[in-house]
């Protein structure tokens, strides 16, 4: 870090974190991931690593591994998917009806639209 006397603080560095462009997935995921409460963020630990914080309904968690540059990018998208994956289900409940002597009884049968798994 550069100390400017003069003002009496210390100047930030320029951090690189590499670049990463996202998939078309990815990039799903992550929208999805965020219009549903679900936040991924970088958390830096030092000027070269970063650890994975995951804020659900307001509880934070940090990730227990460290990702150097470009590492970072390739995780945290991969969160974004699992997430995507575990909460998006797409269930459509359909009621039918079977006749079993007088009663109607009313069944629900579940149908799940086709995902692709990544």
């Amino acid at each position: 870090m550069v100390i400017d006397r003069r003002m009496g603080y210390k100047a930030k560095t320029k951090i690189d974190m590499g670049n990463y462009t996202q998939s078309a997935k990815e990039q799903e995921a992550y929208e999805w991931c965020i219009n549903n409460g679900i936040y991924i963020a970088p958390s830096a630990i030092s000027t070269t690593e970063w650890k994975i914080c995951i804020t659900i309904n307001g509880k934070h968690n940090l990730s227990p591994d460290s990702y150097k540059k470009i590492d970072i990018w390739k995780q945290l998208y991969r969160f974004y998917l699992y997430y995507y994956n575990k909460y998006n289900t797409n269930l459509k409940i359909e009621p039918m009806i079977v006749k079993k002597g007088k009663a109607a009884v009313a069944e629900q049968k579940q149908t799940t639209t086709q995902k692709e798994l990544f």
